[in-house]
């Protein structure tokens, strides 16, 4: 796949996009002077803006707060935590939460996980160990600032969890995937999100669909979005609309089901190619 700089597809309606590693750059920014011009271009053309995220709801909305040269930023839309939660503007359109057994099951499966750091998020907030190692929790707090400390692992059951996101800096081996595997079953999936980072999510959750939840909301249909990703979790979303466009550092699979290629995050990949698309 060569970089998309072309006039972009015909009807679109919505660009929806993964946050890290795509829509932001390393230092988990992005441009909002080169952004601005954009979305005013985009609301004059009625294209929404949607943001895609395993990430929590209240730190994806953190990134646009406030106006930009008198532009107004917030995303139309938010599906967060890999699209068991999913906002249009102010109302919440779907609340997922995991299975109470199923959830007790993998808290204590992974409670027993020596140097295992996690964080389980949902509609409610996210809670974390109070035992987490302090490079961890501001780790984990970055990408879930609304959260409590807990004392126990216990106190996360009985709760409204819509994912577990897990970190080992050191990378998961394939060994610890297929345990995590065989403990989970078929109750509640693992992904790759990138990052050194793995999301436990509900079964038949992802940004996809998530992002079908607003589609339906607003009356588009698939093939009148097209969505920006670079990780696994990514994959359902790429492949679901009418033009999935891969970031060039993108995971083999999110690649292999893109039609179309963006430049990298560092350079602002995404902006380049809705430049493109929405030029001055």
């Amino acid at each position: 796949m060569s970089h998309d700089t072309t006039p972009g597809p015909d009807g679109l309606r919505v660009i929806a996009v993964d946050m890290d590693g795509t829509f932001l750059g390393p230092g988990s920014e992005f441009d909002r002077h080169r952004f601005a011009p954009l979305r005013h271009r985009m609301r004059q053309k009625d294209v929404r803006f949607v943001v895609a995220s395993g990430n929590q709801e209240a730190q994806l909305l953190a990134y646009f707060a406030d106006e930009t040269e008198g532009v107004e930023l917030t995303p139309d839309g938010v599906v967060s935590d890999n699209g068991a939660v999913v906002l249009a503007g102010n109302q919440r359109l779907l609340e997922t939460e995991m299975d109470g057994p199923a959830l007790s099951h993998a808290v204590s499966f992974l409670d027993r996980v020596e140097g295992l750091s996690f964080i389980t998020s949902g509609p409610d907030g996210a809670l974390m160990r109070d035992s987490e190692p302090e490079e961890m929790k501001q780790l984990l707090t970055f990408y879930h600032p609304q959260y409590r400390l807990v004392s126990t692992a216990e106190e996360m059951k009985g709760t409204r969890v819509s994912k577990i996101a897990l970190v080992d800096l050191d990378g998961f081996s394939p060994t610890f995937m297929r345990s995590l595997t065989e403990a989970l079953g078929e109750s509640i999936i693992p992904v790759g999100s990138g990052h050194e980072s793995v999301d436990l999510i509900v079964p038949g959750r992802h940004k996809a669909s998530g992002l079908d939840v607003l589609l339906r909301h607003w009356g588009v249909v698939p093939e009148q979005v097209a969505a920006f990703g670079d990780s696994d979790n990514d994959v359902e979303m790429l492949a679901h609309v009418g033009a999935g466009v891969a970031m060039a550092e993108a995971s083999e699979r999110a690649s292999s089901v893109a039609a179309l290629r963006a430049p990298s995050n560092a350079s602002g990949g995404v902006l380049t190619v809705l430049e493109s698309w929405y030029p001055a």
